[in-house]
């Protein structure tokens, strides 16, 4: 019985159920089987944290993913305490209201990093722009281009998307080539499939410090970014 009790600590706690397979016999495992069975049904809270652990770890890991890939544009400080992670579309209305907003907390928030995510979702015009926008990153004017696509009100045709690089100093000629680098594309489907997994389809969504806020809500997002700072004092005074 000791065995089998120890066994049993095993499976709760141990990574792989192959490796208990290999350790004992087929009656042995029909009886741990069964003790772990009858565990979790007298005490179910025990899968409920078990899954409730799970679901944070996969969403600290989600965030960790999103909120540090090299390949998105960001501004504000590497080892910025907070960080906001936009998804958007140069085509979306509630995007272009939000940049002031976005402007804002960058101009005035030295503690805050802001990443961008394209998430072209709205038409062929939002995808073209997408693009040009990641090809332009290498030229190093990729802030400038990103605000002249958010200001603008029209059709983004393929005409205009040149004429706004050309004016915040991008060589068109060398952002058309770039534009159709699998890298863009890979980029662009790994933002999508964050999306999706985040259980959001829309523009923007805002993710501050790992809570999602979604559409553009001045005040939820301000009141999300008071927590965050709220957060961060008390975690450096704990661990004063």
């Amino acid at each position: 019985m000791t065995r089998l009790f120890a066994a049993f600590m095993f499976l709760l706690f141990a990574a792989s159920a192959q490796a208990s397979a290999q350790s004992f016999n087929a009656q042995e495992q029909a009886e741990i089987r069964a003790i772990v069975r009858d565990y979790l049904v007298r005490n179910p809270d025990v899968l409920r944290e078990a899954l409730d652990a799970l679901a944070e770890r996969t969403d600290a890991q989600r965030w960790q993913t999103i909120s540090s890939d090299t390949r998105d544009f960001s501004i504000g400080p590497a080892d910025a305490p907070i960080v906001i992670v936009e998804f958007f579309d140069y085509r979306c209305t509630f995007c272009h209201a939000a940049l002031e907003w976005v402007n804002d907390v960058a101009r005035t928030r030295n503690d805050v990093r802001i990443v961008f995510k394209e998430f072209p979702i709205l038409s062929e015009a939002s995808m073209e722009s997408a693009r040009a926008a990641i090809a332009s990153m290498p030229q190093g004017r990729y802030l400038a281009f990103h605000r002249a696509l958010m200001n603008f009100r029209g059709d983004l045709t393929s005409q205009r998307i040149d004429q706004l690089a050309r004016e915040s100093g991008i060589d068109v000629t060398r952002m058309r080539r770039a534009m159709d680098n699998p890298e863009v594309t890979r980029l662009l489907e790994d933002n999508r499939a964050h999306a999706i997994d985040m259980g959001n389809t829309a523009t923007p969504l805002f993710v501050i410090n790992g809570e999602m806020v979604a559409g553009f809500d001045q005040a939820r997002l301000d009141a999300r970014l008071r927590e965050a700072t709220r957060e961060v004092r008390e975690r450096r005074q704990a661990q004063r």
